[in-house]
This record gives structure tokens, sequence and C-alpha cells, in this order.
């Protein structure tokens, strides 16, 4: 069974099949390449391992192979398409805005995305930032002019590398902005967009309809392109609660999570949200959208990863159950962990292991092939052919 059959086999709502994995991100691409051997390293890993003009060129095929055994390596059953996509869940590729370095030294690096918003990475101590949003009132959304998310050349490279991706037996996921991530990321800072939720909700609508059509052709072209799915991240709750009120939710991105979803299925693709944080509230409103998958239901953000199987496994693919902390604990409570889970994937079905929060840089190779052997174990796919 190929990792595209075994996906498409849980979608079709088999639950006597192998629990599959799919490891959330890597802190960076220097850690991705440490956890794995030479023949696994491509280019670029990183979705800020970029050159400094926006870059829609193919990957092509040894890049591709490499990406394809560093997921078979690392326990990776997406194949997550775009320049620097694949180690970082739901970021990268045409389907969210381009960026370009501006600015790299040993110990900074500084990038600017097609929106004109630019993000500053600092390694020791790690720090990030997002800065210089286009849009702070109506007349800068008048002014503001985004890039053709229709231009041929923009999938051209991406409908050639989801071809050979396919005929490998990969599942094939685009990335997409969120319709509330997107909006904080690239176009209008972060406290002021929660903010004019409140003060200025008429600004509010139409930066989302601007984002929101945005995403929508960009979606559709990449499942015309070949993907197998759109993913998009949308972190909608802190550990304690959501980021807005439900209402707002409903209000402002419900509707565009439900078009988005519409817009995949009618072309015959699937739709994985990724939200962080206690958004039990809302899970309900996500179920209702249509996403055929979403993570990460971390325990620390209040969800009950059992509860989470009961009530939803028929109506989506629940993706995680891991805490944040998981990769910090002593090795015996990640093995009882591991096999808990992996015992309620063969009691419920429609279970994918995902973390939380991503690998991070402390994790040594022998720590991460340890966690990674005992979760095969765990899922009982040791002696499965093409499982990861």
């Amino acid at each position: 069974m190929t990792k595209r059959e075994w996906i498409q086999a849980m979608l079709e709502g088999r639950k006597d099949i192998p629990v599959p994995q799919h490891w959330m991100s890597f802190f960076n691409s220097d850690l991705a390449r440490r956890l794995s051997p030479e023949p696994c390293h491509y280019s670029p890993m990183w979705i800020y391992d970029v050159p400094d003009r926006f870059d829609s060129s193919a990957m092509g095929a040894d890049n591709l192979d490499r990406l394809i055994r560093f997921n078979n390596h690392t326990g990776r059953c997406f194949s997550c398409l775009g320049k620097g996509a694949n180690i970082c869940f739901g970021h990268g590729g045409p389907g969210e805005f381009f960026c370009r370095s501006i600015k790299r030294d040993e110990n900074e690096l500084v990038v600017e995305y097609e929106t004109g918003v630019r993000a500053k990475v600092q390694f020791h101590p790690h720090f990030y930032h997002h800065y210089d949003h286009p849009v702070k009132c109506r007349e800068d959304l008048q002014r503001l002019e985004l890039p053709d998310p229709a231009a041929p050349e923009r999938y051209a490279g991406f409908t050639q590398d989801a071809a050979y991706l396919k005929s490998k037996g990969e599942y094939v996921l685009g990335s997409l902005n969120g319709f509330f991530s997107g909006l904080h990321y690239f176009l209008m800072e972060y406290s002021e967009t929660l903010m004019n939720l409140i003060l200025e909700p008429n600004l509010i609508h139409e930066l989302a309809e601007r984002l929101g059509e945005w995403n929508l052709t960009a979606a559709r072209k990449m499942i015309e392109a070949g993907a197998d799915c759109i993913a998009l991240c949308d972190d909608l709750g802190t550990k304690k609660s959501l980021l807005m009120k439900r209402e707002h939710y409903r209000t402002f991105f419900q509707p565009w999570h439900m078009k988005l979803c519409n817009a995949v299925h009618d072309l015959g693709g699937r739709v994985h949200c990724h939200s962080h944080g206690a958004i039990t509230a809302i899970l309900d409103d996500l179920a209702e959208c249509g996403f055929d998958f979403i993570n990460p239901f971390d325990p620390e953000e209040g969800h009950t990863i059992e509860h989470v199987m009961k009530t939803y496994s028929d109506r989506f693919i629940v993706t995680g159950g891991f805490p944040a902390s998981f990769w910090n604990w002593e090795a015996d409570r990640q093995n009882v962990f591991l096999h808990e889970m992996g015992r309620l994937g063969q009691r419920y079905g429609r279970l994918i292991f995902m973390d939380s929060g991503g690998v991070p840089d402390d994790v040594s190779p022998q720590d991460f092939e340890r966690i990674t052997r005992k979760s095969r174990q765990a899922r009982g796919v040791e002696d499965v052919e093409g499982a990861v």
C-alpha cells in the first residue's frame, strides 16, 4: 500500500488499517539535516532557505526523491509540496504568499513577502517577528496590490512536481494562507487585527474578502495542478481560550472555511485544517465546514484525545493528540504515551499521529530514532510495506 492509497482508504472510512504518522515540523533545516542521513537532504528544506527573488520553479526529481526519503526516514505520511514547505506543515508554495531573502548573516535572517510585510528570524536566542504590515486603514486596503493568484507561471513548477510525487505513490498537500492567520501574517499587524474585529468590523470584512477570494483561487489552482489536499494553518486559540468570541469566528471566518471546503470538494480534493489552541467551543463549527482533517488537539490546550476520537472521528480524520512537551519527557513516559495513542487509533480508527509544536532543536538523532521506532511498534506498522 502506498502512502497515497493509505490516506485515501482512511478518507473512505476504513478503520481496519494501520495508524499513520506525520510529525508536524522541525525547528529549522539544520535540525532536519541532523536527524536524517545525507541522501534525505533536499533543497530547500526550510521555508526560509530562500533566494533573493520570488521563486516558483520546480524542485525537480532529484530533490523530490530526497524529500520522499526524508519523509520515510522521519515517519511522515504527507508530502507537503512547495519550496521549503515540507518540514513546516502548512507553510510554503504558491498558495501562500512567496517570500525572498533580503538580509542574512550567521544569526539573523530577514525575508520579505509579496505583500510587502517582512519577517525577522533570529537564531540564538530564537526570535521571530512579522513587521511592516501594509494595511492599517481602508485607504491602505484600497491601495493594496496582491499578486495574481491565477497566474499560470505561479503553478508551473508545482504541477510538474505534484505529478512526480503522485507517480511515486505520495499523498500531496498544497499549503494555503489561513483566512485569519493570513490577515495578521501578511496584511495587518496581529493586535490590530484582533482589536478591529470589534472596532472596525467592516474593515475586517473587506480584508477577509480580499484575502478570501485570493485563497479560493489559489486553492482551486493547486488542486487543478495535482494536489490531493489543501492544508491551511489558522490558529484560533491560546492554551486557555479562543482568540476571539465564537460569534466572531462564525461571522468573519467560518463562511470562508466553508467556501474553501466546498470549492475543493467540488474538484475532488480534500482540506486539512491546522488550528492550535483551546478551540473546543468551535469544533462543531469546524466540523460543519467540511474539513477532512483537523490537527493538532494538544492535551495541554484542553483536549482529551479519546473524547475527540469518540465524538468526531466519523466526521473528520483526527490528526494529533500529542502535547507540545512530549519531546522533553523521559523515554519511559514517551513509550507509554505512544502505546496508549496506538491503542486509541486501533480502537476508533481515523487517527493520524501528529505532535503539537514540531520537533525542538535539542532532540538528538538517537532519541528521535528511538521515538520513531517505538511509534512504529505502537501503530503496528513495523511489518507493513510502505508504511511510515
